[in-house]
């Protein structure tokens, strides 16, 4: 099991690296080439092609699944959502990973590039929490702001917003 997990944390860092690799190679010959000397059927279909590889880069980098969340951690938690940590103080980019809601606190976990898997990158205590709210955070993204006495914490993310009542629920209370 053990081995398992280790072969395929260092086949997806093998996988990044290709990627990475690729996108670079990729992005050369799309600014550096000339597309008459390819041939322009051959240029624009590049452009597919740079958007899968940009997918995928994002897709082993970030996204964290609810199966890697429960080898991390032994606590049952009744809500998980993909999301993103907007940083207290707006500086540096957000912290991707997946929130999730047991019986006595709310976690974010993140992708752990050194040793793989994932680690627990935030917390709150529900006890802390005094009541969150849903709505516009950054320009663009809708999300959910937990306020607490000392702090608050929001999140972005595409589906979070909606979920307004699983949240209440997963916190155990009657309503937000």
């Amino acid at each position: 099991s053990h081995l398992f997990f280790f072969l395929f944390n260092r086949y997806i860092q093998c996988m990044q690296a290709l990627i990475k690799i690729a996108l670079l190679a990729l992005t050369l010959v799309l600014v550096f080439i000339n597309p008459l000397s390819i041939g322009r059927v051959v240029y624009y279909s590049l452009f597919p092609l740079l958007f899968v590889l940009v997918w995928l880069f994002y897709l082993t980098s970030y996204v964290v699944s609810e199966k890697a969340v429960r080898k991390a951690t032994t606590e049952p938690f009744s809500y998980s959502c993909f999301c993103a940590l907007i940083p207290p103080v707006d500086d540096g980019d957000l912290i991707r990973g997946r929130l999730i809601i047991t019986d006595k606190r709310l976690a974010l976990f993140q992708k752990d590039a050194k040793k793989g898997g994932v680690k627990e990158v935030w917390s709150m205590d529900i006890a802390e929490v005094r009541h969150f709210t849903v709505g516009q955070l950054l320009s663009v993204r809708k999300g959910v702001t937990f306020l607490a006495e000392e702090r608050e914490a929001r999140f972005v993310g595409r589906r979070i917003a909606q979920d307004k009542e699983a949240i209440t629920i997963a916190l155990g209370w009657k309503q937000a």
